[in-house]
């Protein structure tokens, strides 16, 4: 049985120290290793894709968006800049102070608010909810309880990416155990597909998109989905 507060605290110390190190380069403009510049190329296209489906919603100014796992802070300036209220929230201290620096740097400091803590734990709700690039570090359970959480706390649409499972992936992540430590991804936990279209009808979710992209050793399924009419 997983301990899910075991896990968690496993994951806010890994990307509130060496993680924090390596996504901030990842997610950054400096020169990086060939195998995370696949990463940085596929999350680059990931953002582009969330970006277009969220324009197509035409979400008013000052729409109420949380960036569920805000990590540097990427998408919610970006948001942040599109005329958005967004609520940034991270389980990594260091990740939320990035993403408040990155805020104010872009001088929309006073569109944001800053979390520190379990997405499970954010109250409220909002016009439109996004989490990249989070699930895929939760195994089956938790999956569950944080995209049923997630769903339930947005009147809009929920956007997420998972790793889908297949045995290709699989392979390449036993290999990635093999690479120098300073190269190796943090866990991936591996969802087959049925199960999160299970878990989103669940919470009265009808998925709207899916693309699959895959660059590199950058492989998500990104997803589009609003509440079902009732």
């Amino acid at each position: 049985m997983i301990d899910s507060t075991q896990h968690k605290s496993q994951l806010r110390d890994y990307f509130d120290g060496v993680g924090f190190e390596r996504w901030s380069a990842i997610y950054g403009q400096a020169e990086v290793s060939r195998i995370r510049q696949t990463v940085r190329e596929g999350h680059t296209t990931m953002l582009k894709q969330v970006e277009t489906w969220l324009d197509a919603y035409a979400l008013p100014r000052g729409a109420h968006v949380l960036d569920a796992g805000c990590g540097t802070g990427l998408l919610s300036v970006a948001l942040a800049q599109r005329g958005f209220r967004v609520t940034s929230v991270d389980i990594a201290p260091h990740m939320v102070d990035a993403t408040r620096a990155r805020a104010e740097q872009a001088s929309v400091l006073d569109q944001m608010e800053f979390l520190v803590g379990d997405l499970e734990a954010v109250s409220g709700e909002f016009d439109a909810i996004v989490c990249l690039d989070v699930l895929v570090h939760y195994p089956q359970p938790l999956f569950e309880q944080i995209a049923t959480s997630l769903a339930q706390r947005t009147r809009g649409p929920l956007l997420i990416t998972y790793a889908p499972y297949n045995r290709l992936l699989a392979a390449m992540h036993w290999m990635a155990r093999f690479f120098p430590k300073g190269q190796r991804r943090t866990d991936i936990q591996m969802i087959p597909d049925t199960f999160v279209r299970q878990t989103l009808e669940c919470g009265n979710m009808q998925i709207q998109h899916e693309v699959h992209i895959s660059q590199g050793f950058y492989h998500v399924a990104l997803l589009d989905a609003v509440k079902t009419v009732s």
